[in-house]
């Protein structure tokens, strides 16, 4: 799924969680990460071993970009059009390198975070949940709206060791995740 739409550690987007997964008996789980994502595809297949379809995403959901701005994807063909403006090659990298990190994010928002409306408003969200909903929110009353809601500079960031950076700026966030990818091709 992260491949699908070049999101996660490797690719140009993260997803905004929660996100919802729908499974082929027609189920849904909605994750809160995606090591939570990763569990819930294991925990159905080990409970349908019979299954031959795979878990889809569930639409609309929304993912950020590099420089922090947050993208509502409504369809599949939606997220195949971010995989093509994607300028970092997902698919080339290392399998192995990949596979073993699939799953893990180089670092994470820490939350509260500001959004920028583009009417030059702002919303905070408390955690993931509150985010998603203010989001939509945000989109049913501006469904028009060729604009995006961005994040807020400054915010703070967590490593996976627990270390918390601020960054000032959307080219800053774009440095810090291009950092992670260089740093899996050593």
């Amino acid at each position: 799924m992260e491949e699908e739409g070049n999101c996660g550690r490797f690719g140009c987007y993260e997803f905004v969680f929660p996100i919802t997964i729908q499974f082929p008996d027609e189920t849904t789980s909605e994750v809160d990460d995606y090591a939570g994502l990763r569990t819930a595809i294991a925990d159905w297949r080990e409970a349908n071993p019979e299954a031959e379809d795979r878990p889809t995403l569930a639409f609309p959901l929304d993912v950020m970009d590099e420089e922090g701005a947050i993208i509502t994807v409504e369809d599949r063909a939606g997220l195949i059009e971010l995989r093509r403006a994607c300028r970092r090659d997902f698919f080339q990298r290392k399998r192995a390198k990949r596979a073993k990190h699939r799953g893990e994010r180089c670092f994470k928002p820490v939350y509260p975070l500001t959004l920028d409306l583009p009417d030059g408003g702002t919303i905070t969200a408390e955690n993931p949940r509150s985010l998603k909903l203010q989001l939509r929110a945000w989109r049913s009353e501006n469904p028009g709206s060729e604009e995006r809601p961005t994040l807020a500079f400054p915010i703070d960031v967590e490593y996976q060791d627990g270390t918390i950076v601020n960054v000032a700026s959307a080219e800053e966030m774009t440095a810090l995740k291009e950092d992670c990818a260089a740093a899996e091709e050593d």
